[in-house]
């Protein structure tokens, strides 16, 4: 009996501390947001795509979504840009393809995007499917670099992309393609 109404007190106890207390996030308070990267990202005033492949061209499909902080050494990317067939001479393996990537450093270095940063729509015998880049099969790379600068003169960076659609010939009877392709932004 005594076990039973230690418990029930025990019981009674931790329910009212439940009740009573008032968590510091249940009360309205003003809150101020810190960005992560307060500096304000700037888009580039021209955009020039040049993607041209022996299988055809590739141009933006709707709007690109490039912003840039300038305030930081190297300068740092956010991308988000789709890339569809204009034109070709035959049937592509990549028929369209999208690049997103977050904080990216114009650094000159070519970084690979082997977590799914880039996606390639690809028709490997089943139709149209979605791929993500990764390290053996359907890779893509990157490389962002800004150009010496001259006075007086904005500032230039080009972007170059490389995909290799089907590297290792995983999917069989479909072949390999690659896509080697510049954006030249003006700043």
């Amino acid at each position: 009996m005594n076990f039973f109404i230690k418990s029930l007190l025990i019981s009674a106890l931790f329910a009212a501390a439940l009740v009573g207390c008032e968590s510091p996030l249940d009360t309205d308070t003003p809150r101020i947001e810190t960005p992560l990267t307060p500096a304000p990202k700037v888009t580039p005033r021209t955009v020039e795509l040049s993607f041209d492949t022996p299988q055809g061209s590739y141009g933006f499909l709707g709007t690109p979504v490039i912003k840039i902080d300038t305030t930081v050494s190297p300068m740092r990317f956010w991308i988000d840009i789709d890339l569809d067939e204009e034109t070709g001479a035959g049937s592509p393996l990549i028929e369209q393809f999208r690049i997103k990537v977050d904080s990216m450093a114009a650094n000159g270095l070519i970084e690979a995007l082997p977590n799914g940063e880039a996606k390639l729509l690809m028709d490997v015998g089943n139709g149209p499917e979605w791929f993500p880049s990764e390290s053996t099969t359907n890779t893509a790379a990157i490389l962002i670099a800004e150009h010496p600068r001259l006075p007086g003169q904005p500032r230039e960076v080009t972007i170059t992309v490389y995909l290799i659609g089907n590297k290792d010939g995983f999917f069989a009877g479909v072949g390999t393609e690659q896509i080697l392709g510049t954006i030249h932004l003006v700043i």
